[in-house]
């Protein structure tokens, strides 16, 4: 019986740190620093450690304050809205922690601002509905393409960014990257939609989900995840070795099998860790694969 309690105080445990972790924001974050570490590594670019500090710190805020302004009685979850609504003061103490931070990093990074901005300006059009102000809540209306928003957002700032401040000459491959990239987080960020559909109707949200059918959502999914194989095998020729577009290729699929798991269910860590985590799936296979 002892052993028994103490398997499941353990258990239990491991839950809660769990959760932290994911629903703090400290995964997603280390996932964004991961996605750009692995654009400067395949296109050999040097490391800045200000930009990856900036890249860590900047999500964290915006997806700290996201939280932090969401109302958890018009926006529930299957398990974070309880937990959020338990730890509103950590989502603020991070908010408040990361945005130093942010700034801090930004003024190390300044020369590249003007290549920053267009980030920090596609978070704040993402999130901005959620301030609780007039002008902001009127923003429902009329911010369209949620969905292409927040891929747009994590494609530039992991795919692109990183090439821009290093004033990298744009190539075909590194366009073909940058379309791979968007259309793997494009097909993801609909799966998140679908689940959200209701509620974003409810308070006026336009987005491919709210606006079209479920066939036409479901061909749009499956145009994203062709190109993104499609770009993956395109890239063939400038890596060597065929593990390159493997690697790139293994998380679309993934997501495509997610499919009709995501559309029937609301479990938060399918959501928060397996979908969100295939977006830096590629780079753990990459860093793996680098280092075995």
């Amino acid at each position: 019986m002892r052993d028994s309690n103490y398997t499941l105080a353990k258990a239990r445990i491991h839950k809660k740190v769990f959760d932290f972790v994911i629903f703090s924001n400290l995964f997603i974050a280390c996932c964004a620093v991961l996605m750009v570490r692995f654009t400067k590594d395949i296109f050999h670019l040097p490391v800045s450690y200000a930009f990856m500090g900036f890249v860590f710190f900047s999500t964290l805020a915006s997806y700290s304050v996201h939280w932090y302004l969401t109302d958890t009685k018009t926006e529930t979850t299957a398990g974070r809205t309880v937990w959020l609504s338990s730890n509103k003061r950590l989502h603020f103490s991070f908010f408040v922690i990361s945005a130093i931070g942010s700034i801090v990093f930004l003024f190390l990074e300044i020369s590249n601002f003007k290549w920053i901005l267009p980030s920090v300006f596609l978070t704040l059009m993402y999130s901005a509905p959620k301030i609780p102000l007039p002008f902001f809540q009127n923003l429902k209306q009329h911010v369209w393409g949620k969905t292409f928003l927040l891929a747009a957002m994590w494609a530039y700032i992991t795919s692109a960014l990183p090439l821009l401040t290093e004033h990298v000459p744009w190539q075909l491959e590194h366009w073909l990257y940058l379309t791979n990239r968007f259309t793997l987080i494009f097909a993801i960020c609909i799966l998140f939609d679908i689940r959200d559909k209701d509620h974003d109707k409810n308070i006026g949200i336009k987005s491919i989900v709210t606006l079209l059918k479920a066939n036409y959502v479901k061909t749009i999914f499956t145009i994203a995840v062709l190109l993104s194989v499609a770009t993956a095998l395109l890239l063939y020729p400038y890596f060597s070795g065929f593990w390159m577009p493997l690697i790139l290729i293994v998380p679309a699929f993934l997501t495509y099998f997610l499919y009709d798991s995501a559309i029937s269910t609301a479990n938060d860590y399918l959501f928060y860790f397996i979908l969100d985590g295939l977006m830096a799936l590629s780079p753990i296979l990459y860093f793996l694969l680098k280092f075995i």
